[in-house]
């Protein structure tokens, strides 16, 4: 949390770790791929495209599908347009991962991760890097199979940047949707009732994961 991100951070985050459930979940922190490789301490699978919405009015997102994958040059390797023009595909194994990755791409005016729920298993993981690689331009259709779900997180950090979260799937999600927007509107009640009695910075860490729902170390 900073003067620009605060506590809706937890609200963000906990919303895309539950959407995606009982899932495999992979992300690309967009741009910061060396930064993101850092922060989780394991190398990504590179791949050729990520998803880019752009949230530069407070009522409207552009939607602009997969683009062209490009990052940071990697400081530990030759700079190459391989190097340097593929995104970074990385798995997440608990709750601590994707706020690692928060933490990693929260370093311009606007960031973004894009977050796959997909079914378990090495086959689906290979059929979703096979479907991000390429000189085709993927779809959200064709990428996405029956039980997966995908979640964009855009961070405005400046003046005239949002906030916006995008989520499709194949399934229906308005029901799961709908049961984590009343839990969430319950938990956000909560803990602005409690906002004058929070003594200590462990007090308030206590609560901002109550507001979350989620535990950081547990898949």
């Amino acid at each position: 949390m900073n003067n620009n991100n605060m506590e809706e951070m937890a609200v963000y985050l906990g919303l895309a770790w539950r959407l995606t459930a009982g899932l495999s979940r992979y992300a690309i922190p967009t741009y910061y791929r060396d930064d993101a490789e850092e922060a989780l301490d394991r190398e990504p699978v590179l791949v050729d495209w990520e998803y880019e919405i752009e949230a530069e009015d407070p009522h409207t997102v552009r939607d602009n599908g997969f683009v062209p994958g490009r990052s940071t040059a990697d400081r530990r390797k030759p700079d190459s347009w391989e190097n340097t023009n593929r995104a970074g595909l990385f798995k997440l194994s608990t709750p601590r991962d994707l706020v690692r990755l928060l933490h990693a791409v929260l370093l311009d005016a606007t960031s973004e991760i894009n977050l796959f729920g997909i079914a378990p298993g090495s086959d689906r993981r290979t059929e979703l890097v096979a479907s991000l690689s390429g000189s085709e331009q993927p779809s959200l259709r064709s990428v996405l199979r029956e039980a997966d779900v995908f979640v964009d997180l855009t961070i405005g950090s400046d003046v005239g940047y949002f906030d916006a979260i995008t989520d499709a799937s194949p399934a229906d999600l308005r029901l799961r949707i709908d049961t984590l927007a009343i839990d969430f509107a319950q938990r956000i009640e909560a803990y602005k009732s409690r906002l004058d009695n929070l003594p200590d910075m462990r007090a308030f860490l206590r609560a901002v994961r109550e507001l979350a729902g989620i535990t950081l170390d547990v898949a």
